[in-house]
């Protein structure tokens, strides 16, 4: 099994650990800073006995119920900076890009998911008692520790705005105008594009907020066809946190620098085909790995991959 995992503070990646060192790495300036040593060696231990505690029950599953083959696990958890919710936390396990079992914070229980060996998965580890109250025990009290302490490290980071850069263009087709509002380089994620032509356009397809290389995100909304009669009266509206009022950019009319804007479009383009390609692998399985979001601002997120 190859191990991998990532620490997120809000979408911010601030620690990463790799199977072959087995270690933390740091991955921002202010990441070491937040703990001290002994806090780290505490840190690193539990870790280290959780991954060799998590590989024994997953090889126990695989063996219970027979899988064949290659299996990906991923393991994603989440507690509350907020000394109010310290109970607040989650635990989820998948398999095959399968919810498997998940802990309820409340009653302490192991939660059957939808894939086919979740009711195995379920009652082996509820067999588990030590398992579960010491990993219930971990997350009330040393996950919500670190993440106070991250979100104080790292508040400057993720607390930073940064404005959107827009365009907005236009594609002839045949039976009228496609109009393109593309949207790029803007901190934090939250945002909200439309296109408008008098009013606001209903029939409108997007791109999920995509993030960028440099930490900021993008999006890009498509109008349905629109006559050409009426492309002078067409513009692209966005609100983001980083705008004291919304903003307007008529058609053809450029809101950011040249650079930006050719930075925006290669990305957007690379962006687009490894997002068709990771469409078309995902549709052909016919399973994927629910996605964790609408999760409140103040936590802190561990991933890792099996």
């Amino acid at each position: 099994m190859t191990l991998w995992g990532s620490l997120e503070v809000e979408d911010i990646q601030a620690l990463a650990a790799y199977n072959d060192t087995r270690l933390v790495e740091f991955k921002q300036s202010w990441s070491k800073k937040s703990l001290n040593d002994t806090d780290w060696e505490v840190c690193n231990m539990l870790l280290k006995r959780y991954y060799k505690n998590f590989q024994n029950h997953a090889r126990n599953l695989i063996e219970k119920v027979l899988i064949k083959g290659a299996v990906l696990f991923q393991c994603w958890v989440g507690c509350s900076s907020s000394i109010d919710d310290i109970e607040d936390f989650t635990y989820k396990v998948a398999l095959d890009g399968e919810d498997l079992v998940s802990i309820n914070a409340k009653e302490g229980m192991w939660v059957a998911g939808n894939s086919p060996y979740s009711q195995d998965a379920q009652r082996m580890m509820q067999r588990e008692n030590g398992t579960r109250k010491s990993l219930i025990d971990v997350l009330k009290h040393q996950c919500h520790l670190i993440a106070l302490s991250y979100l104080t490290a790292g508040k400057e980071a993720y607390s930073r705005k940064i404005q959107p850069q827009v365009h907005i263009t236009k594609k002839l087709d045949t039976s009228g105008t496609e109009v393109i509002c593309m949207v790029t380089g803007f901190y934090p994620k939250p945002i909200n594009v439309s296109l408008w032509k008098e009013n606001k356009i209903e029939e409108v397809l997007s791109t999920m907020t995509l993030p960028n290389g440099d930490g900021t995100y993008q999006i890009t909304v498509l109008s349905t066809v629109i006559n050409s009669v009426d492309q002078q009266s067409v513009y692209c509206q966005v609100e983001h946190s980083s705008l004291k009022e919304p903003l307007i950019v008529h058609l053809d009319e450029i809101h950011h620098t040249l650079i930006g804007l050719i930075v925006g479009i290669t990305v957007a383009v690379i962006v687009c085909v490894v997002g068709l390609a990771c469409f078309v692998k995902l549709y052909k399985k016919r399973r994927r790995y629910t996605s964790i979001i609408g999760l409140p601002m103040d936590r802190l997120s561990w991933r890792r991959d099996w």
